[in-house]
């Protein structure tokens, strides 16, 4: 099961300070998946239309940060691109056991569910 979860202003924050999202994050349940996009971004308009419906055997906590709606976007952009050097939308980072296992952009669900089933 696929549990959405919204990222809090204070957990991004935090993100940006530590230079990694804190382990109520990363450590919510042994998977973690966090996207991280624009609400225009096409490739996240599609995601958005199967990545709630994938089917795994433990549940899956998906963390979203829309972060073109937010007051902080320049910081977060900043911090995305010159520390994370990903300037490229949606950015997903995904985590096992609060460990960042890897990173990517836009991918087909078979891949997303490739990732989480070898992981």
């Amino acid at each position: 099961m696929m549990n959405r979860k919204e990222l809090t202003k204070e957990q991004v924050l935090a993100a940006v300070k530590n230079g990694e999202f804190t382990e109520d994050v990363t450590a919510s349940t042994n998977k973690v998946i966090v996207i991280m996009t624009q609400d225009w971004c096409p490739q996240w308009r599609h995601m958005q239309e199967w990545i709630y419906g994938i089917q795994m055997d433990e549940p899956i906590d998906v963390y979203e940060l829309v972060y073109n709606k937010t007051d902080y976007r320049q910081e977060f952009m900043n911090f995305k691109e010159t520390q994370w050097k990903n300037d490229l939308i949606p950015y997903v980072r995904y985590y096992k056991n609060g460990k960042l296992i890897k990173t990517s952009n836009y991918m087909k669900q078979s891949e997303v569910e490739n990732i989480l089933k070898t992981s």
